[in-house]
């Protein structure tokens, strides 16, 4: 075993707008479906995005607008209905659901916390926005679990989040460098992520078996999943896919 059992179920955005969908085997580190490729395009420049569930993904665009796009299917083909504009003023760089009621977003280095009311939230299931604090300088952005986040620094730092609150949260390092390479992260849950570099369109995968220790002294590295071809601007996983 290279990892923890279950799937993880991505979804993907490439650089004219189409959605991918892909999914990897937590258990053996290998790509067992996918890529598959959406004709239709999302209509808009996705900045970021977050899966909510198994066919919703909450997807941002560089003018500031936050869609549901809703999947029909992601088997043979990848198809989903028309986006959903759920409103303006979500300027954030990074997204992520906990999998757990709970959405990150970090915009300019601040993060906030909002509460997801809905399988496939409209406006008003978007509640509770709170500022958790600022100085969160973070690269990518994924959760390993119920209000834990996981990102990676420009400096090269694997850093892991407990939130609890505004203004209270705890910090803890996971590596302290060489983690730059990497511009998208996701985790499918089980102490299973995934880390994607650019140069190459390479994923490799990790397993943290306590994600909520704090530590990286259990963190291994488990293998290459693809060694090329991950062309995605974005990539996000559905959450608690994998014990």
């Amino acid at each position: 075993m290279v990892g923890s059992t279950g799937s993880a179920s991505v979804y993907g955005t490439m650089s004219d707008g189409r959605l991918t969908y892909t999914r990897i085997d937590t258990e053996t580190g290998r790509r067992s479906h996918g890529a598959v490729v959406s004709t239709a395009k999302l209509g808009f420049t996705p900045k970021a995005m977050a899966t909510l569930n198994f066919n919703t993904v909450l997807v941002t665009s560089t003018a500031g607008q936050l869609y549901r796009v809703d999947v029909i299917t992601n088997n043979d083909s990848l198809r989903f209905e028309t986006p959903v504009h759920l409103g303006g003023g979500w300027t954030h760089d990074l997204l992520t659901y906990d999998g757990s009621g709970h959405l990150y977003g970090i915009a300019d280095g601040t993060l906030r916390r909002y509460t997801i009311g809905a399988a496939k939230p409209n406006a008003s299931h978007i509640t509770g926005n709170t500022m958790i604090d600022t100085g969160f300088a973070l690269r990518t952005l994924t959760s390993t679990g119920p209000d834990w986040l996981l990102g990676t620094t420009s400096a090269g730092e694997l850093l892991s989040y407990r939130i609890r609150g505004g203004g209270d949260w705890s910090r803890y390092e996971l590596r302290s460098s060489t983690w730059q390479t990497m511009d998208n992260l996701i985790a499918p849950g089980g102490g299973a992520f995934y880390g994607h570099r650019a140069d190459g369109g390479s994923v490799h995968a990790y397993l943290d078996i306590l994600p909520d220790n704090g530590s990286g002294a259990d963190l291994t590295g488990t293998g290459t999943v693809d060694a090329s071809g991950w062309t995605q601007t974005l990539l996000s996983a559905q959450p608690r896919t994998a014990q």
